[in-house]
């Protein structure tokens, strides 16, 4: 099963992996660089997840709202206690999963939010 999503969030996270990166590597803590690109790949896989979960919600029948929130939030938190058990295992570069997690649903949160502040215009 496959859903065909926007590419806009993807290039944009690519984006942002390699400067974060270049920056990391100027600084000489490149470790840390490459854990921040590891939390944008895991909330942008968390995000696949979620929208192939809602496709199949759909694609079946209508169960509802409250299902679906509670597996989404339930695969955040799965998500974020990986992301803060490697986080303080490989501590102090370790914790850039956790940064590199929470930049990605930021920009998934203004992504998401863009055509309703569109439209408040």
């Amino acid at each position: 099963m496959s859903v065909n999503g926007d590419r806009v969030p993807i290039i944009v996270s690519v984006a942002a992996g390699i400067t974060v990166l270049a920056a990391a590597g100027i600084y000489d803590r490149l470790l840390l660089g490459v854990f921040i690109c590891a939390g944008i790949v895991l909330g942008s896989i968390n995000a696949w997840l979620t929208r192939l979960g809602m496709a199949a919600i759909l694609g079946e029948h209508a169960s509802g709202a409250g299902g679906s929130a509670a597996l989404a939030g339930l695969r955040l938190f799965g998500v974020t206690a990986l992301a803060l058990v490697v986080g303080v295992l490989t501590r102090p570069d370790g914790l850039g999963i956790l940064y590199g997690l929470v930049a990605f649903q930021i920009g998934a949160s203004l992504w998401a939010a863009a055509p309703g502040l569109r439209s408040a215009r």
